[in-house]
């Protein structure tokens, strides 16, 4: 993609989405992955990260042929409240998951992540020409589980005891969506 980072590559009603840039690896990102409440649900919150952590990890995906990662910015004030990823795009079988955090607590329970997620599955199928889309989610993320099935993921799969949470076995619930259910469902 040439395009400038701050300029909104897929656009929404509420949000944008732009891709991530070195300005957002900043004390506020940080914070996010920092903060318990923000990473109790993905694996970013299982160690601590550290500035230098964050710099690697943005230099990895600012180079990757394989994963693509954008802001997710509020269109009324121009706030970064997180960031949505495809990982793993496996242009082969042209499938890729999907990785979402909304790190500013004050936009959790108001949509944004559902509508930041049909904006990247309309950038994965019709751009892209990617056919199916995964993600892994926590069992007792039943916020999450309600959401993905409100853009049209389902589930596909349950792995049972799979991952840790605060001491305690919880299952590891996949779910996806094709592109002819979501090119189908799109309003």
């Amino acid at each position: 993609m040439n395009q400038s980072s701050d300029q909104p590559y897929l656009v929404g009603k509420r949000i944008y989405l732009r891709l991530i840039d070195e300005k957002d690896i900043n004390e506020k990102y940080l914070s996010w992955l920092n903060d318990n409440q923000v990473t109790k649900y993905i694996e970013a919150g299982i160690f601590p990260t550290t500035s230098k952590d964050l710099e690697k990890f943005y230099a990895g995906i600012s180079k990757s042929k394989t994963d693509v990662m954008f802001a997710i910015v509020t269109k009324r004030k121009d706030t970064h409240i997180g960031n949505i990823k495809l990982g793993n795009i496996n242009w082969v079988h042209r499938f890729a998951e999907l990785g979402i955090m909304i790190g500013d607590k004050t936009y959790w329970g108001k949509g944004y992540g559902q509508e930041a997620c049909q904006l990247l599955l309309g950038y994965a199928f019709n751009k892209l020409n990617l056919n199916k889309i995964i993600l892994g989610v926590y069992a007792p993320h039943k916020a999450a589980i309600t959401a993905y099935k409100k853009v049209g993921f389902r589930v596909e799969g349950i792995l049972k005891k799979m991952l840790n949470l605060d001491g305690q076995y919880v299952d590891k619930v996949y779910m996806g969506i094709l592109r002819s259910t979501f090119n189908k469902n799109k309003i």
